[in-house]
Parts: C-alpha cells; sequence; structure tokens
C-alpha cells in the first residue's frame, strides 16, 4: 500500500492570549521583600519624638537652672550705676524699673525696662546696659525745659516744640512763659511748628549772651504772634518790645545802644511800646502820647 504525501504545510500551534472579566483586576503580586516596613518606620518615629521632648525637657530644665542660678544676679544696688540724673532721684529710677538685688540678668529684658522709665514725664531716653556677669549701667537723658507754655494751664516745653508736663508745687519755674499759642498748636507728634519754635530757640540764646538790662533772665513773657512775630516783656519794664519774625541780633544790639539815651530821658518809665521791627531805627510809644523815633 502505497502513501501519497500531503499537500498541506504544518503548522504551529497559536497561543490563545488570556482574557479576563472586566471585573476581575489583574494584580501582580509583590515579593515579600518589597513589602514597607510599616513598624520599624513607626518605631523610629516614635523614638524620634520622645527623644527630641526628652531633649526639649532637659533643655528647659537646664534654662531654668540658669535663671535661678547666682552667679548672675545682682547682689546690691551698688552694682546698678545710674548716669544722667540731674532732678529725679536714683530710688524713683529704680523703683520705676523695678530693679534691685536677685535681679538676675539672664532673665533681665532691657527694652521693658526702658520703656517703662521713658514713660515718665521727665525722661526723654533711658537706656540699659548689661555688664556681666553681676552689674548694670542706666542712662537717663532727662528733659530739658526750655520755657513755660500757657496753654489753660502752664506746660513745660522743650527745644522741639513738645509739651511734655503741667508745672506742678515743687517743680521749678524760673522760666519765661511764650503765650499767644493755643493748646492745639503742640499737639501734633512733632510739636509746635518747627519754624516758629526755631525763631523762639534762636532769641532765647542771644538773650543768654544779652547783657543786662534786657536779658534771658528779666524776660518773663515772650508773647507769640503767628503773623507780626515776637514780642518781649520784661520784669522792671512796663514796655513790650516789638522784634518781629527775624534779624534778633541786629535788633537787640540797636536796643542796647538806645537803651543809655531812653534812661537818661525818662523815657522808660513812661514807655508803652518799644517797635524794633524797622529797619535802623526804633520807634517809642509812650503812654498817652504818639510814637517817637
Amino acid at each position: 500500500m502505497t502513501w501519497k504525501s500531503s499537500k498541506l504545510k504544518p503548522q504551529r500551534p497559536v497561543k490563545k492570549e488570556m482574557r479576563f472579566s472586566p471585573s476581575r483586576k489583574n494584580y501582580r503580586r509583590r515579593p515579600k521583600t518589597e513589602r514597607p516596613r510599616f513598624w520599624r518606620w513607626a518605631a523610629f518615629f516614635t523614638l524620634g519624638c520622645l527623644g527630641l521632648a526628652g531633649l526639649g525637657l532637659g533643655l528647659a530644665l537646664l534654662y531654668y537652672q540658669v535663671l535661678t542660678c547666682g552667679a548672675f544676679c545682682i547682689k546690691d544696688t551698688k552694682n546698678i550705676e545710674i548716669t544722667g540724673l540731674k532732678r529725679l532721684q536714683p530710688e524713683l529710677i529704680l523703683q520705676l524699673a523695678k530693679l534691685g538685688p536677685d535681679i538676675n540678668l539672664l532673665a533681665l529684658k532691657p527694652h521693658p525696662v526702658e520703656h517703662a522709665l521713658e514713660t515718665h514725664p521727665w525722661i526723654a531716653r533711658a537706656t540699659l546696659t548689661r555688664k556681666w556677669p553681676q552689674s548694670l549701667h542706666l542712662h537717663i537723658q532727662e528733659r530739658e525745659p526750655v520755657a513755660l507754655v500757657q496753654a489753660g494751664e502752664l506746660y513745660y516745653v522743650d527745644h522741639r516744640g513738645q509739651l511734655f508736663k503741667p508745672l506742678s508745687p515743687g517743680d521749678p519755674h524760673d522760666f519765661p512763659i511764650i503765650t499767644g499759642l493755643p493748646r492745639e498748636f503742640f499737639s501734633s507728634a512733632e510739636g509746635a511748628l518747627p519754624e516758629t519754635m526755631e525763631r523762639i530757640s534762636t532769641l532765647m540764646d542771644l538773650l543768654k549772651k544779652t547783657p543786662a538790662p534786657l536779658n534771658l533772665e528779666s524776660v518773663s513773657e515772650i508773647h507769640v504772634d503767628l503773623e507780626r512775630g515776637i514780642t518781649l516783656f520784661a520784669n522792671g519794664l512796663g514796655a513790650g518790645v516789638d522784634l518781629g519774625r527775624d534779624r534778633y541780633q541786629e535788633k537787640l544790639q540797636r536796643l542796647a545802644q538806645a537803651w543809655p539815651v531812653l534812661t537818661q530821658k525818662g523815657y522808660l518809665p513812661k514807655a508803652a511800646r518799644i517797635n524794633l521791627d524797622y529797619p535802623q531805627k526804633l520807634l517809642l510809644t509812650l503812654k498817652g502820647t504818639e510814637e517817637i523815633e
């Protein structure tokens, strides 16, 4: 029996693709070595938090021990040096600053102490410096009044035009009184108008150097008119001296030259006004009469 060769070629079997239902997900199982070690990380985190908490508690206890350590405490008020005082007493400064023995320099904060002192009307500025390990230096800059201001009641005014304290019994009162300016004129943060206070300060500096009878010691009142300028009233002189708004040195020299003549002719007791606000001349107004040049 003879076999005939077949013309069909053998074919390789086709691999069927695996099909999964849409509802079934294909998860790949990770090896055990890739699993996150949650417990180990949790333990590390817990130990780290406990370590930080212990460190913070230790530092807090150490800081408390340092603050209560006597090595940085003031032993006596003699270790507190106070400079710059003219009117105020050291006992008052220590009371306002709340400084005394057993104050620890590490716990002491200079800024609140300085702020508490600067609330006093006579203190312009306070500076506290710690000198290790057990000393303090406190410098006080007191306010310097240049005059008194009549604004409802008498107030001290400084060179910047700031009213800083009303006149009280026992306060020094040997200052000229500035009149003619309302209380609102000094209500701004900078004080009075700089130009006006500059003119008053310039005039007062000149009066310090001017010989008697018209000098700063004899001047009792400085009347200010914002349009006409400044008028002086002096003790023993019944007349007002008009100086205007500028050239005060020249006008005071002119008055000094004319003063002997006015005294010799007997004009001063009769004078009602002495006007120097004119170039190269003096106008004298007598009581009940006309002006005399």
